[in-house]
């Protein structure tokens, strides 16, 4: 656990204007799309890794959000345009990642925008793609990682000594979640939120499972995370 806690900086001026639209990115072998917004204000570089129910608006809304606060974003389609209704076919879904094929889309789009845009580098994932978050930031040069219920089970074993700030739910029985959150506890430079709500309680597209004051006190957490690690 951290030890102290991250100055406030204030925020940004806000952009005059922004643009948000449909990009592709990568080569023959590692081509991927997302959405990507900006700002004449071309801010630090955040990399958004959707959870298992795919690019849903809810995302997409993310990635607004983050360039009203100063940053570039652009958010991975993991699935190619597919999205999930229920949590079966969510499910289904991320288990049909190709992990090595993922990996290289991942680090064309890390690349996409630190080389293009800014090269100061934050990547947000969640649940599934808090998973890839983590395995990611060990392929590519990240100033900072933000895991929303999950991470991966190796964390304290191979994180190295890099900030990591995660979101967790307290009523979540998620494997992979709570092995993630009990690492974030036992690691130097790391920290973990829990809060009361369930899994998925950040994103807006789940009515089930979404809590709006519990998304937007994470929300404001992980953007002072960004700010402090990507000034």
């Amino acid at each position: 656990m951290r030890s102290t806690q991250h100055p406030t900086e204030p925020p940004p001026e806000g952009p005059s204007w922004t643009a948000g639209e449909l990009i592709s990115f990568g080569g023959l072998s590692d081509r991927g799309t997302g959405y990507m917004a900006y700002s004449e204000r071309v801010g630090p570089s955040v990399l958004v890794l959707h959870d298992a129910y795919g690019m849903l608006p809810s995302v997409r809304s993310l990635v607004d959000r983050f360039v009203a606060e100063g940053f570039t974003a652009l958010a991975v389609d993991l699935y190619g345009g597919r999205t999930a209704d229920d949590e079966s076919s969510a499910h289904a879904l991320a288990a049909g990642l190709d992990t090595a094929d993922t990996m290289k889309r991942l680090i064309a789009a890390a690349e996409h925008l630190s080389s293009n845009w800014h090269p100061r580098l934050g990547i947000v994932g969640f649940s599934t793609g808090a998973s890839l978050a983590t395995q990611l930031a060990r392929e590519v040069d990240v100033d900072a990682t933000v895991v929303y219920y999950g991470g991966g089970e190796d964390l304290e074993q191979s994180w190295a000594e890099r900030p990591l700030l995660g979101h967790f739910a307290r009523d979540d029985d998620f494997g992979p979640a709570v092995a993630a959150r009990a690492a974030i506890d036992a690691l130097e430079d790391a920290e973990a939120f829990v809060y009361d709500a369930a899994h998925g309680f950040a994103n807006s597209g789940l009515t089930g499972s979404y809590e709006p004051a519990a998304a937007e006190l994470a929300l404001e957490r992980t953007v002072e995370e960004l700010r402090y690690q990507l000034s």
